[in-house]
């Protein structure tokens, strides 16, 4: 199920013994290879005693790009994890891949440290439910949550439920029956519809919609959006010997047949998170299933972006709830001529 799968596993000084090792093995027993990430070389002992375990590397010689997936157990590790910017680096580095991250029980603490909980849902140890909560996260109280490539769990009791999911994110399981049996071309046609009725969408709400800086956000968008229904037509091209891909918008689907003159942002925004996290779990799907290293990569990028853009939504969604400050696109790739935007 998972052969040829790399999972990296962030370990430190008082690891949660079962949190570390269960995961480990877990994951180990479906075909995937699991490297114990650690601060340096030093043999471990877990907090309870338990266990003792050796890293397979350290921090200072891995990268985020050799890996698959990423897990930070909790325990005590993560506290000392949080203050080694190396080992922040790393967590950075790989969070903007798109590819599953897990953290379980206080492991969002290194996540916190990193900055990259705003705007987030998860779960997490209810000890530090307020830390997440400070830091513009949304915490909710179950056994696993998944947030786009985020997985979470609260204590050791939930790691059947972590294992599970966090298996079926690397497997690409993540999207409706019907759209696992589309053929290559037909799954590349979809892609390409949706990025077009998106791409329409926000360029319509550009227009329309009051606030300067959510009317900003929407062109933004629009660009961007635009920018991978161009790749994947390209891409489609190449695939079809100089083919030109159907546009076929469903009504289902987000497109300009979305937009009314009574539209409010709020509810433009609430669409198009909806829209970014199904373009995500596409994306995913189609990585985990591409034969070559760069359509690989290309749909991975696009499933980073579209992750990207879901969050910058839902800090809109907070600001306009009354909490936070509103986020300006920060996102490497703004489109050349887009700069003065922001």
């Amino acid at each position: 199920m998972l052969n040829g799968k790399k999972i990296a596993i962030l370990i430190g000084p008082q690891f949660h013994d079962e949190e570390a090792t269960v995961p480990r093995d877990y994951l180990a027993e479906r075909g995937a290879h699991v490297d114990l990430i650690g601060l340096d070389a030093a043999e471990l002992t877990g907090k309870y005693g338990r266990i003792t375990l050796r890293p397979d590397k350290t921090i200072d010689h891995v990268h985020a790009a050799a890996y698959d997936g990423l897990i930070i157990p909790g325990g005590g590790a993560p506290e000392r994890i949080r203050i080694n910017e190396t080992a922040l680096t790393f967590v950075r580095d790989f969070w903007v891949s798109g590819r599953p991250l897990g953290a379980i029980c206080h492991g969002p603490q290194v996540l916190i440290s990193a900055g990259l909980l705003r705007g987030v849902t998860l779960t997490c140890y209810i000890g530090i439910r307020d830390d997440v909560q400070n830091v513009g996260a949304t915490f909710v109280d179950q056994e696993v949550c998944l947030d786009g490539q985020l997985i979470t769990s609260r204590t050791p009791d939930d790691l059947p439920a972590f294992n599970a999911a966090f298996a079926r994110a690397l497997a690409g399981d993540v999207v409706s029956d019907a759209e696992k049996e589309l053929s290559p071309q037909d799954a590349l046609q979809l892609a390409i519809s949706r990025e077009k009725g998106t791409q329409e969408f926000y360029l319509e709400m550009s227009g329309i919609v009051a606030e300067e800086a959510v009317r900003n956000k929407f062109a933004y968008l629009a660009a961007i959006e635009e920018g991978h229904f161009l790749q994947l037509s390209d891409l489609y091209g190449q695939i079809t010997g100089g083919g030109t891909p159907v546009v076929d918008i469903k009504q289902n689907e987000l497109g300009k047949h979305r937009v009314s003159p009574t539209i409010t942002a709020a509810a433009a925004i609430d669409l198009g998170i909806l829209a970014e996290e199904k373009a995500y779990e596409f994306y995913r799907f189609a990585a985990s299933k591409a034969r070559g290293k760069k359509v690989k990569e290309l749909f991975e990028y696009l499933a980073a972006e579209e992750l990207e853009h879901k969050r910058l939504f839902l800090v809109d969604k907070a600001v306009a709830e009354g909490g936070g400050h509103f986020q300006w696109a920060t996102h490497f790739d703004i489109p050349p001529g887009m700069d003065d935007l922001w």
